[in-house]
């Protein structure tokens, strides 16, 4: 102590603290954070203390200020917090996504102080006003920590969240029901320190609350049907098979990991959406290869394991939750068919869309789009509405292969997908089917393993040994003999003993399919067909070019319905010449004549 002139004692207290005390007491009073010895107390014991006490692996090796890293009292930029440290000229490079509504831009706020070490850029060491003493060394921060330059792949930063937000966003709450606890800066910004108190860290990684399921995300996050969705309540469990599907401080069950059973908030391998893997399918593959899901899905689509399969792998990263299914460029993805979001374990009665497809996006009626589809035919119709298959397949009179426009129930027959079939009449179902019954696109697309729900094969439509993914064989080539193996698909709903049976009233499918060994493919056309009953659209080339069905020696190539269980046709097939051949519930086979 010592006097000055006016008598009064003066207390010299050393700079390092002063700095310190002083830089805390500003930083504190912008972040509504604890008083400062009790935060001082905090950070100590974190890895954000520098000082050669601190818990990290990057600290000094000789004595500073506990604080002096950040703040200072004087000199500091910007002042209301006090910052110890300049900002190089850097320009990130931002978060972006097709479903972003948020307007982004460079780093603010305390995102920008944060990132000022977490960037890697400047030595953590450098500093507006360093302490007085031995020049510190402590270098640039390095590990898993330091994000880049590169915030692509890190959750979005310094945008306004507000209610107008939310309402552009249907994903996203109204930060009006924010918490005290996850505070929004005075711009009502959301900032690194809405999720991250950097003075404390009794949570693990500054997190402000814990965050159990997802709990913290799910604060401004709610996906339309997470809450009771499967990857919201399910206990399931790694079992410990392949890789581990969480990062190492993740909860033991799909429920309890939530968000993180699929997404990264830093340095996500993908960073659009911030998914967890750099690969498209093994976002859903890596839990759902009978390791943590109970069926093992991904090896349906292992190479060579299934001769027809929807190749998940082939356009990588194509899918887009937003995109216009009749001009999106061809793929198929998982989220194609399923909203992770909202899917559930729920069964439902075809042509209802089921569980597994809650959510997902469709089209339905005459093209039009839906934004959740009703019905799984709707799902299907995505791909399946708009443009002709790539892959090889049978020619027809009518030549089409768009399915929704065979199954459309405007038309003169349809397989009953999107309502009841035509034929009231109908006869030789096997039991479960009648006339009114419908089938959804799962009933013949299927996996070719699959018996029973509670089996270990997978259900749905992934991949088969038959094409084009049936769930039994189909033969289609010309002078085939018949046999239950070669036309098992047909026959899972028509009873063959009483297809083949000759009687009054029926086609004489024992003639044809039996003795002249014509498939059921030269004549009918499975989902439908616009200008004919009974499914009639004649096959005039297999897969394999050759010809089936031509016209006859008039020209013509044609089907005439001449009543209810009544036709005519008119085509030449196995070198016979038909000019009005006949058929008739009233006569007998035998009778059939030449017209």
């Amino acid at each position: 102590m010592k006097l000055r002139n006016d008598r009064r004692p003066t207390v010299l207290i050393p700079l390092p603290f002063v700095a310190s005390a002083l830089a805390l007491a500003a930083a504190f009073m912008l972040a509504a954070a604890p008083p400062v010895a009790h935060a001082q107390t905090d950070i100590a014991k974190t890895v954000h203390n520098l000082t050669p006490e601190g818990t990290g692996k990057q600290k000094e090796t000789h004595q500073a200020g506990l604080c002096v890293f950040c703040h200072t009292p004087h000199n500091g930029s910007p002042v209301r917090s006090m910052w110890n440290k300049d900002f190089p000229g850097i320009s990130y490079q931002l978060y972006t996504s097709t479903t972003l509504r948020a307007d982004l831009k460079q780093p603010t706020g305390s995102s920008r102080l944060c990132l000022s070490c977490h960037d890697g850029f400047v030595a953590m060491g450098n500093l507006r006003v360093p302490p007085p003493g031995e020049a510190l060394r402590l270098g640039p921060l390095t590990g898993a920590t330091v994000l880049g330059t590169d915030l692509s792949d890190d959750h979005p930063v310094s945008f306004v969240y507000d209610s107008a937000l939310a309402a552009k966003h249907p994903g996203l709450v109204d930060p009006g029901s924010l918490p005290k606890t996850v505070p929004l800066d005075r711009k009502k910004e959301l900032q690194c320190t809405t999720c991250h108190n950097a003075h404390e860290s009794n949570r693990g990684k500054f997190l402000r609350m814990e965050n159990p399921a997802g709990a913290m995300c799910l604060l401004c996050h709610e996906p339309n049907g997470w809450r009771l969705s499967s990857h919201a309540i399910s206990p399931a469990t790694w079992k410990g098979g392949g890789l581990n599907p969480w990062p190492a401080d993740s909860a033991p069950t799909v429920a309890g990991n939530g968000c993180r059973n699929c997404h990264r908030t830093h340095s996500a391998p993908h960073g659009e959406r911030l998914l967890a893997w750099a690969q498209e399918p093994d976002n859903c593959n890596i839990c759902h290869s009978g390791t943590v899901a109970q069926k093992n899905i991904a090896g349906e689509f292992s190479n060579g394991a299934k001769f027809s399969r929807h190749p998940i792998e082939s356009a990588q990263w194509a899918h887009d939750p937003v995109e216009n299914a009749s001009s999106m460029p061809r793929h198929v993805a998982c989220q194609d068919c399923h909203n992770a979001h909202a899917a559930t374990s729920r069964p439902a009665l075809p042509p209802l869309v089921p569980g597994v497809m809650q959510g997902v996006r469709g089209v339905g009626a005459g093209g039009v789009p839906v934004q959740e589809a009703t019905f799984e035919f709707q799902v299907c119709a995505k791909c399946h509405g708009f443009r002709e298959p790539a892959t090889p397949g049978i020619t027809r009179v009518e030549a089409t292969r768009i399915v929704s426009t065979k199954i459309d129930p405007s038309n003169q027959s349809f397989h009953p997908i999107a309502a009841p079939g035509r034929n009231a009449t109908i006869q030789g179902l096997v039991p479960g089917y009648s006339a009114t019954s419908i089938i959804g696109c799962i009933d013949c697309h299927n996996n070719n393993e699959w018996q029973t729900p509670t089996g270990i094969a997978p259900k749905g439509s992934h991949a088969s040994r038959y094409a084009p993914i049936l769930q039994r064989y189909y033969q289609t080539t010309d002078l085939t003999p018949e046999s239950m193996a070669n036309y098992d698909l047909c026959y899972k709903c028509h009873d063959r003993n009483t297809l083949l049976r000759e009687q009054l009233g029926t086609f004489p499918h024992n003639k044809h399919v039996v003795q002249q060994q014509a498939p059921c493919a030269a004549c009918h056309d499975a989902h439908g067909s616009r200008q004919n009953a009974h499914l009639i659209n004649f096959m005039t080339l297999d897969i394999n070019g050759k010809t089936v069905v031509s016209p006859n020696l008039s020209g013509r190539l044609e089907y005439v319905s001449t009543g209810p269980g009544q036709g005519t046709c008119y085509l030449s097939c196995h070198g016979r010449d038909h000019a009005g051949i006949a058929y008739s519930r009233f006569l007998r086979p035998d009778l059939l004549r030449r017209r």
